[in-house]
């Protein structure tokens, strides 16, 4: 898996922080062991409000390790994670949950026999007299999520009907329906065809605003430089380099993903 050596000090190019804008997300020394196996060593990385950032790496780099310690699945062994300059703690996914962090991933975990707005809103439904299921309000949000995102979808068509981009669009109205700060988008394009791709890298660029950021795992570089603000490469659990996504050219993240550089 992932090496035990540590990479040059002068290995991670400096990234200034954006003037008057202060990170929502923030890793400092960010740490994770297994038997036999160092995850991450070190990890230093920060997100602000309205960014997209690409994590990208080889296998074993270390990007999922850092997905389940921002979801809560994982614990760091050592390091500090802050939102909003505040230290926090995810004993749990529900934590990370309740603190506006989400990750959708490749296979996405929804119910086809339901309706678009019951897999919204499952699990969290609006209720009104007597403690009944507000069905009205339920479409309604839903309809209201999809107009912010852009996307024309019936709240009341069954999710089986809809093709994988839109079930992704679905999957990201959930997510805003709880009120996210924080998508973790993970290999999102990775089974679509390529108007599909299309579909969810606009899908992308519309998310970010007001206080919404987008952390972005994705093999498909080209998919990478049209949507993302910056990268930042992992290399044998630890950060290769930071880079201004405008500043910089795909050669250059190859080589870091790789070593080479």
């Amino acid at each position: 898996m992932v090496s035990t050596h540590d990479l040059p000090d002068t290995a991670v190019p400096s990234q200034p922080a954006s003037a008057g804008t202060a990170p929502l997300l923030s890793l400092s020394g960010v740490s994770k062991r297994f038997p036999g196996v160092r995850a991450l060593h070190n990890v230093q990385l920060s997100l602000r409000p309205g960014e997209v950032m690409a994590l990208l790496g080889e296998n074993g780099a270390g990007k999922s390790t850092i997905v389940k310690i921002l979801t809560g699945i994982y614990q760091p062994d050592e390091g500090e994670i802050r939102i909003d300059g505040q230290p926090v703690h995810f004993h749990g996914p529900r934590d990370a949950w309740a603190r506006g962090i989400t990750a959708i991933h490749q296979e996405t975990v929804m119910f086809d026999e339901l309706t678009v707005a019951e897999n919204v809103f499952m699990g969290h439904m609006p209720v009104g007299g007597a403690r009944l299921v507000d069905w009205n309000a339920i479409r309604a949000r839903t309809r209201a999520l999809f107009q912010r995102l852009d996307c024309d979808i019936d709240p009341q068509a069954p999710l089986k009907t809809l093709g994988v981009a839109q079930k992704h669009q679905v999957e990201i109205a959930r997510a805003l329906s709880h009120d996210a700060r924080i998508v973790i988008m993970d290999e999102p394009t990775a089974a679509l065809a390529v108007r599909e791709v299309e579909s969810v890298l606009t899908l992308i660029r519309q998310l970010p605003q007001d206080a919404l950021a987008v952390i972005l795992i994705s093999h498909r570089l080209d998919g990478v430089f049209e949507v993302t603000d910056r990268i930042v490469v992992l290399r044998q659990g630890q950060v290769a380099a930071d880079l201004t996504t405008k500043e910089t050219k795909m050669a250059e993240v190859v080589s870091y993903i790789v070593g080479a550089h």
